[in-house]
């Protein structure tokens, strides 16, 4: 296991991510951005208050993310895909022109998976890795296990570890959670450290959440978020942001936008229901012949918008056997003698 970094390597990477910026940091270094956020938090080399977006920005950035993809917007304007997506659950403007994948179009981004790596393939289609990744689980089109020889999972993990794990994904086309993996067992870099969580009685949970709610109200109308007030509230309290949404899920003080409900076409729901009736039932299997998802499949089960019926699934299409064998055998002979009888 590698030594942990000297406080004057942090102290380097963090004043080249207090003149530029954490993301271009990271990519500098090669190291994750939460790990520079963490660094900070101890040595406190730059503000950490997350710049404030303008509505005007914000819409610019989405136009550019509706007509070169959100990876795309996220590189060119130094964000992150997860602002652009809260950014647009309020302005709807990429989300309305976003395409819809199909079943030929997820066959075909999976196939260019298979021949140029996931990564590749998320850049040049603008989707996530992990969505290639849930694709593939149920369509199958590339084998996802590859097998590495032992010195080559040492050589990726000595290059995630002299220049990061996100730029040993990039150059050699594995997951994080697979080097994760590995490591564990080879132990080839220092793998990340759990944060410490500051503990607080209800007392100071309710008195940081009015905190958060006095600049969430200090916002402007268009641009009010609970997660940008999570955000500098944790910095000037020394909490997390998951321990902010704990709390704020048992008080309820700082309000948060109601989630949008997924809306699936009629199209979908007939395809998922020709699929369940030709599996006879088996979500798994309706899955992979249909290229729906599991859990978009039970979830218009549970709504009942889909179902199999027990009837349907009763119905022997293969010759009689066991007991109903008998049962045939002896009418068909039964109906011989009447007819023998009668003549």
């Amino acid at each position: 296991m590698t030594a942990p970094y000297s406080d004057t390597f942090k102290k380097k990477v963090l004043e080249y991510a207090r003149d530029n910026s954490v993301l271009d940091a990271a990519r500098h270094f090669g190291l994750p951005h939460v790990t520079i956020a963490r660094w900070n938090k101890t040595l406190k080399i730059y503000d950490a208050v997350p710049p404030q977006y303008p509505l005007e920005k914000r819409m610019e950035i989405l136009r550019y993310a509706a007509a070169h993809g959100k990876r795309a917007a996220a590189r060119r304007f130094n964000v992150s895909v997860g602002s652009i997506d809260r950014w647009d659950k309020g302005l709807n403007i990429v989300g309305a022109r976003q395409k819809k994948f199909t079943g030929a179009n997820k066959l075909e981004i999976l196939e260019f998976a298979r021949d140029f790596g996931v990564l590749a393939a998320a850049d040049k289609f603008d989707v996530l890795p992990s969505q290639i990744v849930q694709w593939n689980k149920s369509l199958r089109v590339y084998k996802s296990n590859t097998n590495y020889t032992e010195d080559e999972k040492i050589k990726i993990l000595t290059y995630a570890r002299d220049n990061g794990v996100t730029a040993a994904e990039q150059e050699f086309d594995v997951t994080q959670n697979t080097m994760l993996r590995w490591n564990r067992t080879l132990k080839i870099y220092k793998e990340r450290e759990i944060p410490d969580y500051k503990k607080c009685t209800p007392e100071e949970q309710i008195q940081i959440l009015h905190r958060a709610r006095e600049i969430y109200d200090e916002m402007p109308d268009g641009a009010k978020s609970a997660q940008q007030a999570f955000i500098i509230v944790s910095t000037e309290y020394g909490v997390t942001k998951d321990q902010l949404r704990k709390w704020n899920k048992k008080y309820k003080i700082v309000p948060l936008r109601p989630r949008a409900k997924q809306h699936i076409s009629q199209e979908i729901i007939d395809a998922a229901q020709v699929a369940l009736d030709s599996k006879r039932g088996h979500v798994t299997a309706a899955s992979r012949q249909s290229g729906i998802s599991v859990h978009t499949i039970t979830k218009l089960k549970k709504d009942k918008k889909i179902a199999f019926s027990r009837a349907k699934k009763n119905i022997s299409t293969r010759p009689p056997v066991g007991k109903n064998k008998s049962k045939a055998i002896a009418a068909i002979i039964q109906a011989l003698m009447q007819s023998k009888t009668s003549k």
